[in-house]
């Protein structure tokens, strides 16, 4: 497993995603974000659809963040829409 440096804008949040974060709950995950930083990377498939963190990409794009740190997963299809 890899870690890199992705640009925020190239990322997509994942339109099947089942997990909705709310306004407080961004909320919260911007304010760990700025007193911390990012201390584990999200997880995006080949073609950058986010699968884990969504809401630390859309707490990044909020603080203005133009990079998170990504690992790619080579899951796809029903298996990665089930992780």
């Amino acid at each position: 497993m890899q870690i890199e440096s992705v640009a925020t804008e190239t990322l997509v949040a994942d339109p099947a995603n089942v997990r909705s974060h709310d306004e407080a709950n961004v909320r919260a995950i911007m304010g760990s974000l700025r007193r911390f930083g990012q201390q584990k990377p999200i997880v995006i498939d080949a073609q950058g659809v986010v699968r884990a963190g969504n809401g630390t990409l859309a707490a990044a794009r909020r603080l203005g963040w133009s990079h998170l740190s990504v690992v790619r997963t080579n899951l796809a299809g029903p298996e990665a829409t089930a992780y």
